[in-house]
């Protein structure tokens, strides 16, 4: 596997030299400054660059004169430039790198790192899926230092509409913050409940919401939906968060949070959370009615498997104004 470190007008080089036109899909279309108005000022810097590949054996000149890429690096920037998917995965942790870029054309990838305040650009290849599993869990999730006899195999997946992912937050907040195992409905009502959640909403819930929309019975049948795709325990005579769910909503067991998103015209992201306990995936879906897809995996999750399910994404339906506007950029 090959790795190059460059800089940014080196980039910007290999990219103009290879000829394939940036599409939509390349981490290139959105880099600040990478545009042609930019690229004609900085000419003088493009024929240090130039000289430089040249010396270094990456150029060379075809019949007509034309400087060309050699062929190794002629496909990594096909790639780069042209993709048909691009992933970006951004973690929270302060890192020397904390962006990347897997694109990818078939099953054959290019990971392309920016390092911080874009003073270097990583490009490693070839990538495949396998490869980027053992990449994602060494470099993104590493070593949390946790035993294996205390490491746990479970998976669960749930999609939950906007008032039952509120109500979850909601028991969650009442079980933490006042130190409870299980809650009552009734409590969900209690004026001095929601008097102790705004002082310690770690959330940032609007807890004025759950006063003026729900009653009773609403509660009572989010609940029961809530019980019904296992987010929700019965627990004597109330419920409970069931336990890997309360685990990875815990701050304490919260070791880094990753965003991942798909470059499309739809914009698709996730967030990993990363914790002590196990792995959470929370997917917003964009709908008439909004979604949170929601998957829980322990940490004797196969890397593959969970990588795979870091870059698998809800379809989105388009509006009819949506296809219109993807026809004006496409």
């Amino acid at each position: 596997m090959a790795l190059l470190v460059l800089r940014k007008e080196e980039v910007e080089v290999l990219s103009l030299l290879s000829r394939v036109k940036i599409n939509s899909f390349s981490v290139l279309k959105g880099m600040e400054g990478f545009d042609e108005k930019t690229l004609k000022n900085k000419k003088e810097e493009h024929k240090v660059a130039i000289k430089d590949f040249a010396e270094d054996g990456a150029l060379w000149k075809d019949k007509k004169g034309k400087i060309r890429l050699i062929r190794e690096l002629q496909g990594v920037f096909k790639i780069i430039n042209a993709p048909e998917k691009t992933y970006k995965i951004k973690s929270s942790s302060n890192r020397a790198i904390t962006e990347h870029y897997y694109s990818k054309i078939g099953e054959l990838g290019v990971l392309f790192s920016v390092g911080k305040d874009g003073e270097f650009f990583n490009i490693g290849y070839p990538f495949k899926d396998q490869v980027m599993s053992t990449w994602f869990k060494d470099e993104i999730i590493g070593d949390l230092g946790i035993k294996e006899e205390e490491k746990k195999d479970f998976s669960y997946n749930f999609s939950l509409q906007g008032d039952e992912f509120n109500i979850m937050i909601l028991s969650l907040l009442i079980q933490k913050n006042l130190d409870k195992d299980d809650f009552k409905i009734e409590e969900l009502l209690n004026e001095e409940v929601y008097i102790k959640l705004d002082r310690d909403n770690f959330f940032d819930l609007n807890v004025e919401k759950y006063k003026e929309n729900y009653d009773e019975k609403k509660f009572k049948e989010v609940v029961d939906k809530l019980v019904d795709k296992k987010v929700l325990e019965v627990s004597g005579e109330g419920f409970k968060v069931k336990d890997e769910i309360s685990n990875a909503f815990d701050i304490e067991n919260i070791r880094d949070i990753v965003e991942i998103s798909e470059i499309t015209p739809f914009m698709r992201g996730k967030n990993l959370y990363i914790t002590n306990k196990g792995y959470m995936l929370i997917e917003p879906v964009v709908s008439p009615d909004p979604q949170w897809n929601v998957s829980l995996e322990g940490l004797k999750t196969y890397p593959y498997n969970l990588f795979k399910k870091s870059i698998e994404f809800s379809y989105i339906k388009p509006s009819e104004k949506l296809k219109e506007e993807l026809k004006k950029h496409m």
